[in-house]
C-alpha cells in the first residue's frame, strides 16, 4: 500500500511538471504567434519588431512598440482594452481606429507585447 501511494504521489508530481511545460510552451508559441501577427497586421503603422523588414506605411507612424512599452501606464488589463474597443476617427489628429480584433488576436498580441516590456528595443527605420 505504502508503495502504491509513493508511486501514485510522484506520479501526480510528474503530471503537475509536464502540465507546467507545456503551459509555458504555451505561453512562448503564444508571444511567437503574436510577433508573427503584428507583423502582418500592425507593422503598417507600427514599427513591431526588431526583424521587421520595412518601415510602416502610415506618415508620420504611430509610436514603435517599444515607445508605447515605455509609458508608465501599460499593463495586460491597458492593452486589452486599447485594442478591444474604437480609439477615435481617422481625422488628422485621429488616434487608432478600432482594430476589431478578436479575443484570440488580442492575446496574441498583448502577450507579444507584454513580451517586450522587458526593455527590448526595436530598430527605428
Amino acid at each position: 500500500m505504502k508503495t502504491s501511494a509513493s508511486f501514485l504521489f510522484a506520479l501526480m508530481l510528474a503530471c503537475g511538471a509536464a502540465s507546467a511545460a507545456r503551459a509555458e510552451e504555451s505561453a512562448s508559441e503564444l508571444v511567437a504567434s503574436g510577433h508573427d501577427f503584428a507583423l502582418k497586421v500592425c507593422a503598417a503603422c507600427h514599427v513591431v519588431a526588431k526583424d521587421q523588414k520595412s518601415p510602416p506605411l502610415l506618415k508620420p507612424p504611430a509610436p514603435s512598440f517599444s515607445a508605447i512599452l515605455k509609458r508608465g501606464d501599460v499593463s495586460e488589463a491597458s492593452l486589452r482594452k486599447l485594442l478591444g474597443a474604437p480609439h477615435g476617427n481617422l481625422g488628422r489628429s485621429a488616434k487608432m481606429p478600432n482594430p476589431q480584433l478578436a479575443e484570440f488576436q488580442i492575446d496574441k498580441i498583448v502577450a507579444y507585447l507584454l513580451s517586450l516590456k522587458k526593455g527590448a528595443e526595436l530598430k527605428k527605420f
